[in-house]
């Protein structure tokens, strides 16, 4: 039963011009049809929902900010974290006494099409009230860490070699 409602939606929005590529398009351009409605510092500053008075990670994100772009972590307060060691390519922080406000929060962010030296970005919910996000690097870089409000901002120094974007998944 659900296949053929799956089907039956698939054929009903086949024809729909809105969903069909711009003219000129190939097929492997990606063009944004809609504005960018997540956070961004400064910008777009807005904080999602939260129950109780926990802190919770609400957003973690990324921003092709300057050369080397930015990692940010949004908390409904400002976030207790520590640096954790780690691999030389990537920088671990644990926000302490929080949670990730959604299980979606968790989904890794692909940030390697983007020309810096950050491949992805990893939010997990450990045992117990602490959020780890893991940075992983596609090149040891230095980067500066400061905390305004309840973000946390890392802005990324610009790599020194050559950026090859990631191979496309066969398929």
């Amino acid at each position: 039963m659900r296949t053929v409602l799956f089907v039956s939606a698939l054929v009903a929005f086949s024809g729909l011009p809105a969903l069909a590529a711009p003219p000129g398009a190939t097929k492997n351009t990606a063009k944004r049809r809609m504005p960018y409605l997540g956070v961004s510092p400064g910008t777009n500053d807005y904080l999602p929902r939260t129950r109780g008075s926990k802190r919770v990670v609400t957003w973690v994100g990324f921003q092709m900010v300057g050369e080397g772009g930015r990692v940010f972590i949004q908390s409904n307060e400002p976030p207790l974290y520590n640096l954790v060691p780690g691999a030389p390519d990537e920088i671990i922080i644990d926000v302490s006494d929080a949670r990730l406000r959604t299980r979606n929060d968790s989904r890794p962010l692909e940030t390697g099409w983007f020309p810096t030296a950050v491949a992805g970005i990893d939010a997990q919910q450990l045992p117990g009230p602490t959020t780890r996000v893991i940075i992983k690097l596609r090149e040891v870089v230095g980067y500066d860490l400061r905390q305004e409000g309840n973000y946390l901002l890392l802005d990324f120094r610009r790599p020194t070699q050559p950026i090859t974007p990631p191979a496309r998944p066969q398929g």
